[in-house]
């Protein structure tokens, strides 16, 4: 295959390899849709957020705001800190490295809100992580560092936000046009390692030089397969050989 291909090669490669494209993409399809079924496990995402500093204050009453920006970077570390996840993990019976892995801390600039993002397969689980999280959090800044500034951000006591992350119907989606690249890259692959030449048209394309005819050949039947085919005529065949023995012939 050449180097450099035009739009016409392109459609050309696609149109012949079109039954490998369909196969390819056929079975990654249902590859992705077995695995998001049957061994995919479902994501939930529980968010909870932490208020730094009263809202109602003016910067100036928190020294030009050096004070809250102090406050609010400690908040985000200590978040993630390993006396606030030794206390969450001993809770529900998890590792350290797995529980860091599930938390996910979020905070806009210049907002005095944080988030704390926890991902897991159970959702009962997940938002229970997700308030423990945030209340040992508040708890633990005002007795170690008797900050008061810092409260728990919620319409009603232990209740969490809980949404379920990505769907079976997005994942086919996914497949569907990864089997397709897949396809078209496997054709063109095919198209690649395939030497044969098959029309007079690649051989002047190849060689360089114009061909001035091309011979057909087919497969010639055989003898007896030609007499099989013609119609017999039983009694006149006997008729002419008697005839031939007496050197008569007779119609």
């Amino acid at each position: 295959m050449q180097d450099q291909m035009d739009i016409k090669t392109f459609f050309t490669i696609l149109k012949k390899r079109v039954i490998s494209i369909l196969l390819v993409t056929f079975f990654v399809f249902i590859l992705v849709g077995a695995v998001s079924i049957f061994v995919m496990k479902p994501t939930f995402e529980s968010m909870e957020s932490i208020v730094v500093g009263d809202l109602n204050k003016q910067s100036t009453e928190y020294g030009e705001s050096r004070e809250l920006n102090m406050l609010l970077a400690s908040t985000i570390d200590f978040i993630k800190s390993p006396i606030v996840l030794n206390l969450v993990r001993n809770e529900f019976g998890m590792s350290y490295e797995d529980l860091e892995k599930q938390v996910v801390v979020q905070n806009t600039k210049d907002s005095q809100i944080v988030n704390v993002v926890v991902r897991g397969s159970n959702a009962k689980e997940t938002e229970k992580i997700a308030n423990m999280i945030v209340a040992t959090t508040v708890d633990k800044m005002n007795d170690l560092f008797d900050v008061n500034d810092i409260y728990v951000l919620s319409d009603s006591p232990n209740q969490t936000s809980t949404e379920k992350v990505g769907s079976t119907t997005l994942n086919l989606g996914i497949g569907l046009i990864v089997g397709l690249l897949a396809g078209i890259g496997t054709a063109f692959l095919r198209e690649h390692l395939d030497d044969s030449i098959r029309n007079v048209t690649q051989i002047e394309k190849e060689l360089g030089i114009t061909v001035l005819g091309d011979v057909h050949l087919k497969k010639k039947n055989s003898r007896r397969h030609l007499r099989n085919d013609l119609p017999i005529q039983t009694d006149k065949q006997m008729e002419v050989v008697e005839g031939e023995k007496n050197n008569e012939v007779s119609v």
